[in-house]
């Protein structure tokens, strides 16, 4: 049950945050269109309230560890080999892999990670 109410508090806490965004995206054009200084500063007092609520969902959702993996999830990882990081460094750059070019150099060197991934 208390999974269930933590889902639905942090299904909740996101909708609002990302009410929160869309308001503080809209702050802009609203302030250029304020017709009166009154009207531009209640947009910026909304901005601000907005902003300052917006840290706080999410400073709050980081301090309950809701971002943070299961303890029992952390120890599945497996580590690569030193070969393979090592492989990594040397193919420089990755950028080019769609390329005509550089196609079959990719290819090789996707196919020696895959081998160190393998062991």
């Amino acid at each position: 049950m208390k999974s269930r109410q933590s889902g639905s508090a942090g299904l909740v806490r996101s909708t609002v945050v990302t009410a929160l965004g869309i308001v503080l995206a809209a702050v802009p054009i609203a302030l250029w269109v304020a017709w009166s200084q009154e009207i531009f500063f209640g947009v910026l007092a909304v901005g601000g309230l907005c902003a300052a609520l917006c840290v706080w969902l999410v400073d709050l959702r980081s301090s309950r560890g809701e971002d943070r993996p299961h303890d029992d999830a952390v120890g599945e990882r497996a580590e690569l080999p030193d070969q393979f990081v090592a492989e990594i460094h040397r193919i420089f750059p990755l950028t080019y892999h769609h390329s005509r070019v550089g196609r079959e150099r990719f290819r090789r060197a996707m196919e020696r990670l895959r081998t160190l991934i393998a062991r």
